[in-house]
């Protein structure tokens, strides 16, 4: 491997979650622009839905889905949405419980 392979493999873990981030923000955004806000909110629930009823020891799905769903309750407050910011909300609290959950 080169050395920017290297320096790429060190640096993965930590632009994984920050790339996410971004993805969701920017796909809330262009779903209120286009004002197909009902489909985010369903993926989003359905990614969550899926994370929550996943029986293994992985936490980093619930993690993303708390970090998705506190996005999105910040960027509808923004934006004065009022659906986003209950959904978010929802989503991030769920999350966060069902996490708090398995790390008993």
């Amino acid at each position: 491997m080169s050395d920017l392979s290297y320096r790429l493999a060190e640096i993965r873990p930590a632009l994984r979650p920050v790339a996410e981030s971004a993805a969701w923000v920017a796909s809330f955004v262009i779903a209120n622009a286009i004002s197909q806000e009902p489909v985010y909110f369903l993926i989003l629930l359905l990614v969550l839905g899926s994370d929550v009823l996943d029986t293994s020891d992985k936490r980093k799905g619930l993690f993303c889905d708390f970090i998705a769903g506190g996005i999105t309750a910040l960027v509808s407050l923004t934006l004065n949405d009022q659906l986003g910011l209950i959904v978010g909300a929802l989503v991030a609290v769920t999350a966060i419980g069902r996490l708090l959950q398995k790390l008993a």
